[in-house]
């Protein structure tokens, strides 16, 4: 009979502690936000804690070759829209998936650029280079054209690798669509830049160039 009595009291317990966290905290925390608000700075630790879980299992660990660290960042950001993570734990759930030179790179930040994503996404890249225009479009093709399968990856991952560098190389040279990438294949065939190309090869004198 104590022993049903006992359980009830847990039951009775545990209910109660259900309905509480159902609804609004009477009070109010910290910049009127209350505590079980998820927007509320006092709910942050459950906050992180809950997408951290949910996000560990999608999001992709940060890779070891700098050149693929942009595309790295365009799929987190993606997962994060599609799941609608909060921009407060956005930063919080990532770093543990840091490589450990990028780890002891963020621990130069302070803790509260480390807490924005948009300040340790950037604060990533110049370190390793790699914002807009930091990497010329000749670094970028030679990183593909060097770029060698490693015995532990599929060719799968090679070949996306490899579509990744491409994309960079092309986004640094402005390709945009089928003219202008036939202008960049023609102009590194030349060794030129590719307005140097289109002025030689509509050249009608130099027609002979370009089948050259």
């Amino acid at each position: 009979m104590k022993a049903e009595q006992i359980k009830l009291d847990h039951e009775i317990r545990f209910e109660e502690l259900k309905a509480r966290r159902a609804k609004p905290c009477d009070g109010e925390g910290v910049n009127g936000q209350t505590l079980f608000d998820p927007s509320g700075v006092g709910n942050m630790a459950f906050q992180t804690k809950r997408f951290g879980e949910m996000m560990r299992h999608f999001l992709p660990k940060m890779p070891q070759e700098s050149a693929e660290l942009p595309q790295f960042f365009e799929t987190v950001e993606k997962l994060y829209a599609m799941y609608e993570v909060p921009a407060e734990v956005q930063a919080k759930i990532l770093i543990p998936l840091h490589t450990a030179q990028a780890k002891s790179l963020v621990n130069q930040m302070t803790i509260d650029d480390m807490s924005k994503y948009d300040e340790l996404k950037e604060f990533v890249l110049t370190e390793y280079k790699l914002t807009e225009y930091k990497l010329t479009p000749r670094e970028y093709k030679i990183r593909f054209e060097t770029a060698v399968k490693h015995a532990d990856k599929t060719y799968t991952l090679f070949a996306a690798r490899l579509r990744n560098l491409l994309s960079y190389y092309l986004k640094s040279r402005f390709v945009k669509d089928y003219d202008t990438l036939v202008e960049l294949f023609i102009s590194d065939r030349l060794e030129i830049s590719p307005s140097e190309a289109v002025k030689l090869y509509s050249d009608p004198k130099r027609k002979g160039l370009v089948c050259c």
